[in-house]
């Protein structure tokens, strides 16, 4: 499954936003974040995609033409880029595994996330755009 969330993100950053996204070594700290299931049958797991305002500004201005987000735009902005990201990962397994059921959870915004120890995620991805870091990572059994 992690294979499917970084082919997903990969494309969202290079396909749709049209950046150059690279691995990154190091987290940062200071976060928009949301939250997103992905189910594989009745397994649920739980990903947590945090971004930099920075990158949430990148997005924004591929997606909506804006450069300046107030807060509740940001919000609407995390949440949906969530979305599309595990939303794409969710087909590509679909292809992946035919006999396999997998659906998505409504996505929830998580505010400022100071830092991502505090979500203590099992296992985790790191990017980054333009030297600013963005993470996406997983709590729930690994498939």
């Amino acid at each position: 499954m992690i294979n499917a969330i970084n082919m997903a993100t990969k494309s969202f950053c290079t396909d749709i936003i049209g950046v150059d996204v690279k691995d990154a070594k190091s987290v940062g700290n200071t976060f928009y974040g949301a939250a997103i299931a992905l189910y594989e049958d009745d397994t649920e797991i739980q990903w947590y995609l945090l971004f930099k305002k920075a990158n949430l500004i990148e997005f924004s201005k591929a997606l909506l033409f804006e450069d300046t987000l107030n807060e509740d735009e940001l919000d609407d902005l995390v949440k949906e880029v969530a979305n599309m990201i595990i939303g794409s990962a969710k087909v590509i397994l679909e292809k992946k595994n035919p006999h396999k059921k997998y659906s998505l959870s409504t996505p929830d915004f998580l505010g400022h996330v100071p830092r991502i120890g505090l979500l203590k995620l099992e296992e985790f991805l790191l990017y980054k755009i333009k030297n600013r870091t963005f993470v996406i990572g997983r709590k729930g059994h690994s498939i």
